[in-house]
């Protein structure tokens, strides 16, 4: 249920002693004046709602929150000096309207122009009435969000899983950067869970991410980067040092498509700096961005954590924007460990365009329908994928715009590929074209002690195995294949009836052993599969005309029809297993230094400057890849609910890189060490000495619900 807006309109009075504040929402208007003082003196002068407390002890008090050294009874003070100038006079009024009863909570929606920094420096919503935080009323669910004053084109619920790119402005070793890039960690994990479709950027530069967005076309932006102030406007850092205010930011995000919404790990990125100017969310907001959630202050790592899973989760299950950010926020302030001493629960601030309605669902309840498609495929797996960025940034390659960078062949081989997670990859692989809306063949992991597929027939069945299976978890139509044109007893144009005729079809070509003609079968099978991609076309959101198959081969060096495999890459591979107007890209994995892999070494020496053919090494993971990989699977527990396996493990924000490095060089970079229990021995051990913090997210979940219900 949405919740009512109540909007609190404040204007500067023309003789600057504060600011008129016009309510209005959820049978509620009232008009009343803020009144203001000025404290401080120089660049640090502004004017602020005006106190009972001597002017120094006010400005002390906003210094002590500012560089978090707050004292005893601070927060509650601040707090409760926000609510009796702002709140106070409507309060009672808004609490007890019957809407607001009704729904059992009310959206506090404070608007006012971008350029009064001296209202943006303020933290807003840590308000305090007599009983405790707004936001964590026992009774009302209470949303506080920064209304922009600019309408943006209509906003749009997406109806298919939304598109994240998270791009990280330094190294993601920076030991500023560090901590935002962990929520890299819970992005994959939503990721993995289907909540989004993600891509990674890294050391990103403005002209890069400009490149990203236009090719990816994300829904949502999550940038890392440092914070910084550029004459008096809040900007980032990107690249090597390149300040990016919100001027050159938006025409990047938007560069070919505009995203519905922008998160900005970047300090100070929800505040306006001492020098004025409006923080560059409201900037961003206010350049054609609908909603923009930013901080406005250091935050810790357990309340972030805690108000970005339950922000995320809430909006995936088609929650209105405003509830998901109150529950974040509520969820992050009940398992504070200070509450009264700290305010990383009310760092988070959630701006949006006046076009953006209190009822905006972001997304659609049924967006994440595909994911029960990938989980019949098999191709989502527990725990967490690692690393294997640079060879995952290739599946975006397949399909690239640009011919020259258009990808046919993907061989992702090394001396001796076992145990290092080849088969995950491909998993990975075939997930993420499936969230993106083409159709994976996933060919294996066939039986290790035999050689499989044995000849082109075995290979081809294999193939029209998975294209069975996908046609009915899509529920498509399925043309007839000309590879089984011999073999088709019956005809039907209905899902069921098609699918029908070509198993049976199917099991008349199987029943056969003669030897197949490569060039007649790879033929026929090209026409097949462009006709398969034809008919998945008209499929919802994120099918379209865009949609191809791709197929993925694991560990074809133990394939019996390795040699016609490889002629007819050598041969026709420019368009994979496809045709010219419709390619079928090939992905593959394989070892080239066992005796059974000479062949593909020999492929790949040959191929390795073509165009279209790139053979990326499948090796262990590199140091820094691991270390960062490895902390974002003990971000993401395997238990849904609590208990032992319910515990999260995150470095201290003091955590020295070098003894991260050292404690997980043990498991020499190979990525299915997640799989082992040795991990969490580690992991406990950095806790016992201190390098690592533990939490249990799902219990403090429970104990919100316990509390809430």
């Amino acid at each position: 249920m949405p919740l009512p807006r109540v909007v609190l309109d404040l204007a500067p009075t023309a003789d600057a002693g504060g600011w008129s504040v016009r309510v209005r929402g959820a049978g509620v208007e009232a008009e009343y004046l803020l009144p203001a003082q000025r404290i401080g003196a120089g660049v640090r002068a502004q004017w602020v709602p005006a106190s009972t407390m001597p002017a120094q002890d006010l400005a002390d008090l906003l210094d002590r929150v500012a560089t978090r050294s707050t004292q005893d009874g601070d927060v509650r003070r601040y707090g409760r000096w926000l609510f009796d100038g702002l709140l106070g006079p409507v309060w009672e009024r808004v609490r007890t309207a019957p809407a607001v009863l009704a729904a059992r909570g009310v959206e506090l929606a404070l608007r006012w122009p971008v350029d009064q920094s001296d209202l943006h420096r303020l933290v807003w919503e840590a308000v305090h009435d007599d009983r405790g935080p707004l936001a964590g009323d026992p009774d009302l669910l209470v949303a506080i969000t920064r209304v922009v004053p600019v309408s943006t084109a209509a906003v749009e619920t997406i109806e298919r899983t939304p598109r994240v790119l998270f791009a990280v402005g330094g190294s993601l070793v920076d030991e500023v950067i560090r901590p935002g890039a962990m929520f890299m960690g819970l992005l994959r994990g939503f990721d993995a869970r289907g909540v989004c479709s993600a891509k990674a950027a890294h050391t990103v530069s403005l002209r890069s991410l400009t490149d990203h967005c236009a090719r990816f076309r994300p829904d949502l932006v999550h940038l890392v980067a440092h914070g910084e102030t550029v004459d008096g406007r809040g900007s980032i850092v990107l690249g090597e040092d390149e300040q990016v205010t919100a001027d050159k930011l938006a025409p990047a995000l938007t560069a070919a498509h505009r995203p519905l919404a922008v998160v900005l790990s970047a300090c100070g990125s929800g505040s306006s700096s001492a020098a004025g100017g409006g923080p560059l969310a409201a900037e961003l907001v206010e350049q054609g961005i609908p909603i923009v959630s930013a901080v406005s202050g250091e935050v810790s790592e357990q309340a972030c954590r805690l108000y970005t899973r339950r922000l995320v989760e809430a909006i995936s299950d088609g929650t209105p924007l405003p509830v998901a950010a109150a529950k974040g926020r509520r969820a992050a302030l009940l398992d504070s460990t200070s509450p009264r001493d700290q305010l990383d629960w009310a760092m988070p601030s959630l701006f949006v365009a006046e076009s953006v309605p209190s009822s905006f669902r972001p997304v659609d309840a049924g967006a994440r329908r595909i994911v029960d498609v990938a989980d019949s495929l098999k191709l989502r797996e527990w725990p967490l994928f690692i690393g294997r960025t640079s060879i995952l940034d290739l599946v975006d390659d397949l399909f690239a715009s640009d011919a020259n960078r258009r990808l046919s062949v993907i061989g992702a081989v090394g001396d001796d590929i076992s145990g290092l997670g080849g088969t995950r990859l491909l998993r990975e692989m075939g997930y993420l074209l499936l969230l993106r809306g083409h159709l994976p063949l996933l060919l294996g992991p066939f039986d290790p002690t035999t050689t499989k597929p044995n000849d082109l027939r075995a290979m081809l069945l294999a193939l029209l195995d998975c294209v069975g299976l996908l046609a009915t978890e899509l529920d498509i139509t399925l043309p007839r294949f000309r590879l089984l044109e011999p073999h088709y007893t019956t005809a039907a144009d209905d899902p069921y009836g098609s699918r029908l005729a070509f198993q049976e079809a199917k099991a008349g070509f199987g029943a056969l052993s003669a030897p197949l003609d490569r060039g007649v079968a790879t033929t026929m099978l090209a026409a097949d599969l462009g006709a398969l991609a034809t008919a998945a076309r008209g499929l919802p959101e994120p099918f379209g005309a865009h949609t191809s198959v791709v197929l993925l081969g694991d560990e074809i060096h133990r394939w019996g029809v390795l040699p016609e495999l490889l002629d007819h890459l050598r041969s026709f591979g420019r368009n994979g297993f496809g045709g010219h107007g419709s390619p079928v890209p090939m992905v593959f994995t394989a070892s080239t230094g066992v005796p059974s892999g000479a062949a593909v070494k020999s492929f790949c020496e040959r191929m390795a400057n073509m165009p279209g053919y790139v053979f990326p090494k499948l090796g262990p993971l590199p140091v820094d890849e691991a270390v960062i990989g490895f902390q974002w699977v003990l971000l993401n527990p395997s238990s849904p609910r609590g208990g032992d396996d319910a515990t999260v493990y995150a470095a201290r924000p003091d955590a020295r890189y070098d003894v991260l490095a050292q404690s997980f060089d043990i498991f020499d970079g190979r990525p299915t060490v997640v799989r082992d229990p040795v991990l969490y021995k580690v992991a406990r051990l950095l806790e016992s000495v201190e390098v690592f913090v533990t939490g249990d997210d799902e219990a403090a979940w429970s104990r919100y619900e316990e509390r809430y219900s």
